[in-house]
């Protein structure tokens, strides 16, 4: 009996099966791309080229299949902003491009896609903490689909530049490291490296912009007309408020995966296999 048990323990620790490990591989490949896809897309308008058009503009052929009310909430709205966010963006255009028409059309599904990761966890395909699995993900869906697609004053937003490729050198590495790491290719360590170092910068960069981006979406507050606020804007100033404590949790998730992965002060060396990358965020 006891060596049953060794052998099921043994089973169970070799990870996924050859078919699920094949559709991992394939998904965090495609992952990949598409965010490399996405840089490239934003770098070009740094480059002063532009490109592509609105989702929702794509999406409209398809709205008589969807029920009235998703209809509703994906359709772009008024432009509400503050003089905060405007007087922001102001100052921000002179240095960095809107990337929005270039972008989106690619952002929209390689982000969306990323909804799949929580299934993976639901599945038991990778063992990601559920909890940091959905907030990461839905955060970011209600960002691309309840804000930016829906408030057109967001599209020329300089954050919204930011927040994107915050999101995309983030996601590269991430998604690079874990197909290498499923096909048993061997990852370089300066990938590793990247993987559980970057987020220290690109982290508050991206948080910060989420947070402004979905602030350029409330109406103006000074003067006490705050107090003509709708619920949607109470809601979002509420998120706002949480991004971060939020970030914070990220924060130090990552922290404790960096000190696991790369080992620090357990005497392993940069690059080192962990015990088990199906653990890694």
């Amino acid at each position: 009996m006891p060596s049953n048990d060794r052998k099921m323990s043994s089973t169970r620790s070799r990870g996924p099966s050859l078919a699920v490990r094949f559709y991992l591989i394939a998904f965090n490949a495609l992952s990949a791309a598409g965010w490399a896809y996405v840089i490239y897309l934003a770098l070009a308008v740094f480059r002063g080229q532009r490109a592509s058009s609105s989702v929702h503009d794509f999406l409209k052929p398809f709205a008589s299949y969807v029920p009235t009310s998703i209809v509703t909430l994906l359709t772009p709205q008024p432009k509400a902003t503050n003089n905060f966010s405007t007087t922001l963006a102001s100052f921000l255009h002179s240095y960095i491009p809107a990337t929005y028409e270039s972008t989106f059309s690619a952002l929209a599904p390689v982000q969306s896609l990323a909804a799949l990761e929580i299934l993976h966890v639901l599945f038991g395909f990778v063992r990601s903490p559920l909890p940091t699995t959905v907030v990461q993900v839905s955060s970011r869906l209600i960002l691309v689909w309840g804000v930016v697609e829906r408030f057109p004053n967001t599209h020329s937003s300089p954050v919204y530049t930011t927040m994107i490729l915050a999101w995309a050198l983030t996601e590269v590495p991430r998604y690079a490291y874990y197909a290498l790491s499923l096909a048993g290719c061997g990852v370089p360590s300066w990938l590793t490296w990247m993987r559980y170092s970057t987020f220290y910068v690109l982290y508050p960069i991206g948080a910060g912009s989420e947070a402004l981006v979905m602030l350029s979406t409330i109406s103006e507050w000074s003067n006490g007309k705050w107090a003509v606020w709708s619920t949607e804007d109470w809601v979002k100033a509420g998120l706002v408020a949480i991004w971060v404590p939020g970030l914070w949790v990220m924060y130090s998730h990552m922290m404790r995966m960096r000190r696991k992965v790369l080992g620090v002060g357990k005497g392993q060396k940069l690059g080192a296999k962990p015990k088990d990358r199906r653990k890694a965020e």
